[in-house]
């Protein structure tokens, strides 16, 4: 949710040194500091993530292979909203103290987006109808019994879902209708829907509730729109793909994670101009802010992480691994304005700035050739020795015996890891010859954005500086990739 929400501090508890603690400590870490979550939607599982020491508290399970995309935490902190994607359909609620999904609530279409009312008590779900298909919902779900109490029509391929500060709208952005769609709360109403770039995914809202932002992927740009007139004030360029957004605390900066050009770029709302850029890693997903403004925290979908950010020096202060094909940041739910609860809700600790600098996203190298087959996106790598990291899948000795690519699909509505990629992909020798992988490594089943590993043995008469990849199964076309 892209939003700011003033808490009204109802008690606080005092603490030694005359500082304040948040009454609940279900979304603080154990060493007293802030935590947030983040689903691995290529894993199905969600990574509870210590703020201020930068590590891996928890690991959350959801019991399918993915997890969707969305997030959502409770005013209270208490329970906290994911979905299985388009495997499992579902939407749960977890108990945060406890890490245990309490309910679960079915649905006839993937989940994509999740977001949470101001109060607690609605949850909006972005239904997605599947690749190639027609239509696409918003579910209401009751969060006291989470049972569904209305679905209202959106637009083609919805994805994610911001709530307004003061829970009167539900913007959903439509990634295969080039549309945004504007709910009304109150009675379940569609409002509005207006045309933006291509493929948009993410909505962000000002904390005043004037202005919306869409990241528009395809189109690299970010349409800046007039939240009460519903009329587009501007398209402007961010960086490449542009896919999750997000405004600061103040309301002075509008945030955007580039999937493509791998950085974060950030627009003075004053002036609606891109003011500066900082470097993230491997696919930049979705960016989030600490509820003093201080930190912003971005996933990397690719180098599966999650780096931090220091936003008045501009600078990465931390890079936490976190699991496969991280996504949404449940910091975007909620930011605390209440000049007590400022004062701790992020330490100033700068966490293992030593790491920061060794780029996950400079570990993979190699050309990159793309295609669109059927609407979807197609992008292999060609990896060279100079890849390997330590942990990783791939070993010097595999160097030395295979050639490997990583393929990856992309497309922002469907289910894409149930593609059969591992019978379609071959390596076309000099003599035109089809070779299937002799190894096959799946490193992500997120819907969305599968990504495999395509193993060959090296050939002995053939140059090692060409290579052709043959990929098909896709749609009714087969695409050929092929590197000099």
């Amino acid at each position: 949710m892209k939003r700011i929400l003033v808490w009204a501090i109802v008690a606080v508890v005092a603490v030694a040194g005359g500082g304040w603690a948040l009454l609940n400590n279900a979304g603080k870490s154990d060493a007293a500091g802030l935590a947030f979550y983040v689903p691995n939607a290529g894993e199905g599982t969600v990574s509870v993530v210590d703020a201020d020491n930068g590590k891996v508290l928890d690991t959350i399970s959801l019991g399918t292979e993915q997890a969707s995309h969305g997030i959502a935490l409770s005013p209270d902190k208490g329970s906290l909203y994911s979905g299985t994607g388009f495997q499992g359909k579902s939407v749960v609620k977890i108990d945060t103290n406890t890490k245990k999904i309490v309910k679960q609530t079915t649905f006839q279409e993937g989940v994509h987006g999740i977001d949470i009312s101001p109060d607690g008590g609605k949850l909006y779900v972005s239904l997605n109808p599947g690749l190639g298909k027609k239509g696409g919902g918003l579910a209401v779900v009751d969060t006291s019994t989470m049972e569904q109490a209305a679905l209202v029509e959106t637009g083609e391929g919805p994805a994610h879902v911001a709530v307004a500060a003061d829970g009167s709208q539900v913007w959903v952005a439509n990634v295969n209708g080039n549309t945004v769609s504007v709910v009304d709360a109150a009675s379940n109403r569609l409002l509005k829907v207006i045309p933006v770039g291509q493929v948009p995914n993410e909505v962000a809202l000002s904390p005043d509730g004037k202005l919306a932002f869409v990241g528009n992927v395809e189109s690299g740009s970010v349409t800046v729109i007039d939240a009460q007139s519903f009329d587009v004030i501007k398209e402007l360029r961010a960086g490449d793909a542009p896919h999750g957004v997000t405004v600061s605390p103040d309301g002075k900066e509008i945030w955007v994670a580039n999937n493509e050009s791998n950085d974060v770029s950030i627009i003075q709302a004053a002036t609606l101009q891109v003011v500066d850029t900082i470097p993230t890693g491997a696919y930049a997903n979705h960016v989030a802010f600490s509820p003093d403004g201080k930190w912003a925290f971005v996933t990397n979908r690719q180098s599966n992480d999650v780096v931090k950010i220091d936003t008045a020096a501009r600078k990465v202060t931390a890079r936490i691994p976190v699991g496969s094909e991280p996504h949404e940041i449940s910091l975007e739910d909620y930011t605390v304005s209440s000049a007590a609860d400022r004062g701790n809700a992020s330490s100033d600790a700068v966490v293992d700035a030593g790491n920061a600098a060794a780029d996950p996203a400079a570990a993979v190298q190699g050309q990159i050739q793309t295609a669109e087959s059927g609407g979807v996106q197609i992008e292999a790598e060609r990896l060279l020795p100079t890849g390997v990291q330590a942990g990783q899948t791939i070993t010097a000795s595999d160097y030395e015996k295979y050639e490997i690519f990583r393929v990856s699909l992309t497309a922002h509505s469907g289910d894409l890891s149930s593609i059969p990629l591992s019978d379609n992909v071959f390596r076309i020798t000099d003599a035109g010859e089809k070779k299937a992988p002799d190894k096959w490594v799946v490193e992500s089943k997120d819907a969305h954005h599968p990504q495999y590993l395509a193993f060959f043995a090296k050939p002995e008469n053939s140059s090692l500086n060409r290579a052709s990849l043959q990929i098909g199964g896709v749609s009714d076309e087969t695409v050929t990739l092929a590197w000099k």
